[in-house]
């Protein structure tokens, strides 16, 4: 178990090992939260304007250059001291990003997530990384916020349940996991939560008129294996790549699943 850093008190990493998620992590402030989520809104706003089919197609990454504005903006959340500091008391003090992804619920879907897992990488490789649940928007039971399994990521894994194109769970599995007691993860705008890449997680639909919105980032220590990474690339968010199995990028990839007419600002006109 890593020693704590400044940030996360020796009780939050215990119980992060133990529950294999840690949640309600303070960030960014109200005020810092509204206009990070404004200029995120601004930048979907304007790449509609531009070209909207060119911004649903998944081959179109403006982020991937280090002078966008898209840039400016996923590399210092992900990269916020406070976020690299929770995640360093986790796993270490050298720390990479293998990849992003921004995930939007749109207001009044009905779409849910079954039981899943991030990785299926043996408990000790899968315990090098971990995924960063940061809240652009609350993330509560209406707008389809995460639930867990309190302990999940220490059961055995169904036998189908092999590589990163079969992380849902199926069958009996299924059935088990959806009788079993679970905790929201509960989050107000700016806040934080963690979770083990083993951690059994769900999703349910939004059924409000907003949309959920969250920055996940996954992180894993240095010396995660390749194999456990199912991947050889990496940015490099703090200390050093040690021992250098990583190839080191200048930016992260990030997925989006993006629509022509854009998720993140259905709001109607008479909310405020």
């Amino acid at each position: 178990m890593s020693k704590t850093v400044s940030g996360l008190k020796q009780e939050q990493v215990d119980r992060y090992w133990a529950n294999g998620y840690l949640s309600g992590l303070p960030i960014l402030t109200s005020d810092q939260m509204r206009i990070a989520r404004k200029k995120l809104v601004e930048l979907e706003k304007h790449e509609i304007e531009q070209d909207p089919q060119r911004w649903a197609s998944d081959d179109y990454r403006p982020w991937t250059d280090t002078k966008s504005a898209w840039w400016a903006w996923f590399k210092p959340m992900a990269t916020h001291p406070k976020i690299l500091e929770a995640v360093r008391a986790i796993l270490g003090p050298n720390i990479l990003i293998r990849n992003a992804d921004i995930f939007v619920k749109p207001a009044n879907s009905r779409r849910a997530i079954d039981w899943h897992v991030d990785c299926t990488a043996d408990p000790q490789g899968a315990g090098k990384m971990l995924t960063a649940w940061f809240a652009v928007t609350d993330s509560d039971p209406d707008n389809g916020c995460i639930e867990f399994l309190s302990g999940s990521h220490e059961m055995l894994l169904p036998d189908y349940v092999k590589d990163k194109t079969s992380l849902t769970f199926e069958g009996n599995a299924l059935e088990r996991a959806n009788r079993s007691e679970r905790t929201s993860n509960l989050l107000t705008a700016g806040q934080l939560s963690l979770h083990h890449f083993r951690t059994v997680h769900r999703s349910s639909g939004n059924v409000t008129d907003k949309p959920r919105i969250g920055l996940v980032i996954r992180f894993m220590a240095a010396d995660t294996s390749k194999a456990a990474a199912e991947s050889g690339k990496a940015f490099l968010a703090c200390g050093e790549n040690d021992p250098g199995h990583f190839m080191l990028g200048k930016t992260f990839p990030v997925s989006w699943q993006r629509s022509a007419t854009g998720d993140m600002q259905s709001t109607p006109k008479n909310n405020k």
